[in-house]
């Protein structure tokens, strides 16, 4: 287990891995949905390219992109990868809540190449990774709330699932490290790894329970069936891709070397930022999710 900690944290190879995985997923999703579309056209009800919904990617992308150079050119702030990539991924998620993967893929990756186009920023393929995943992920997201239909607590169950999991992984891969990591100017032992897991996660569960709670109490415990599966994208695409993927693009934009803990490093402070970034981006999508359902149909 120490040599494949060791492997994995040094250097982007945990972040090289997560990449290969989701490509190896998006690839097995295309060549599904290959042959389901060819051979089996009748019982298909995956995507279909009409001209109502190439409007609506279009309009996507475009709007993403938009309001990210508009963003950009307000507050010169916005051009830092980091920064950037949060008002880029909201249409992205977006669409792919409305119209699935495939869309969420492509809006994404649109979205990115126009952007650095148009603003002058970092350019680094962990950040056009990391974009294609949220779409992909995004869409996964949407796709499994169509499998739980109204069972919004087994939308709350995975979603519980899922952290724990993590975080039982993570502490795993960080337990047998070696080597200190520096997070906001202080240094970090390898002892207290598991620790800032378990307690970020544990911030996370909290956070979400909180919000659960919330509706509960208020009574509008139906609403759930909007928030549940945003925040299931949200602690997702948050995890998997931001936090694994994006601290490759970080560490090197930042010119943290490699062989000195810098993507650890990044790792740790993305994931200390994550539980407040799920609560935002859940209030936005919420919002933004509510207001366009009825204006857009994806049938």
């Amino acid at each position: 287990m120490k040599s494949i900690s060791r492997y994995l944290l040094t250097e982007n190879n945990l972040a090289h891995v997560v990449a290969y995985f989701l490509l190896s997923l998006i690839a097995l999703f295309l060549i599904y949905s290959l042959i389901r579309s060819t051979f089996f056209k009748r019982t298909y009800k995956g995507f279909k390219f009409t001209t109502k919904k190439i409007t609506y990617i279009a309009m996507m992308a475009a709007v993403s992109s938009a309001v990210t150079v508009v963003i950009s050119l307000t507050l010169p702030i916005t051009v830092l990868p980091p920064v950037r990539m949060s008002f880029e991924g909201i249409m992205i998620k977006i669409a792919g809540m409305f119209f699935g993967p495939l869309v969420g893929m492509i809006v994404g990756l649109i979205t990115e190449l126009i952007t650095i186009m148009f603003v002058p920023s970092y350019i680094h393929i962990a950040y056009l990774l990391l974009e294609l995943g949220v779409g992909f992920l995004s869409g996964i997201a949407a796709v499994s709330q169509k499998w739980t239909g109204k069972k919004k607590w087994l939308t709350f169950l995975v979603i519980n699932l899922f952290i724990i999991l993590y975080g039982v992984i993570m502490v795993l891969i960080t337990s047998s490290y070696d080597q200190n990591v520096k997070i906001f100017g202080a240094e970090i032992s390898p002892d207290t790894y598991k620790f800032v897991f378990i307690g970020i996660l544990g911030a996370s569960l909290f956070v979400i329970w909180m919000v659960v709670g919330v509706f509960l109490v208020t009574e509008k415990s139906e609403l759930l069936e909007i928030v549940l599966p945003i925040i299931l994208l949200c602690v997702i695409t948050e995890f998997l891709a931001t936090t694994l993927i994006g601290s490759w693009g970080d560490s090197s934009f930042l010119g943290i070397p490699r062989d000195n803990g810098g993507y650890t490093s990044i790792l740790m402070v993305r994931l200390i930022e994550s539980p407040l970034k799920i609560l935002f981006n859940t209030i936005i999508l919420s919002t933004v999710y509510y207001i366009l359902r009825p204006l857009v149909k994806t049938k």
